[in-house]
């Protein structure tokens, strides 16, 4: 499942994620997956998002997106919505400080 959102977050017209949605869906539905085992996923997910966004600038808008349709769906639950990441871009306090980040 996670091979399938990396997948789609290179998709910017999010006809995977339609189809994961569906399919996630289905196998909600039917028991194949529990809500559990969903949670575990997504979560996953989020934690590789800071290592995926080096080659998928827009990851995290497209986690973003999929996450909307979903929630269209209802296979995401609130608190899941809750914790999806969000980019932080860390800035530097000023050109000669060494290359230290901002605290």
């Amino acid at each position: 499942m996670t091979v399938m959102v990396i997948e789609h977050l290179e998709d910017p017209g999010h006809t995977i994620a339609n189809k994961m949605c569906k399919l996630l869906k289905v196998m909600y539905d039917t028991g194949v997956v529990t809500v559990d085992q969903l949670n575990t996923g997504f979560q996953r997910v989020y934690a590789i998002m800071p290592d995926l966004v080096i080659d998928v600038p827009h990851a995290y808008a497209n986690l973003e997106a999929y996450a909307e349709i979903c929630e269209k769906e209802h296979v995401f639950t609130k608190v899941l919505r809750s914790q999806l990441p969000s980019r932080v871009r860390k800035r530097f306090v000023s050109e000669g400080d060494g290359g230290r980040f901002k605290e």
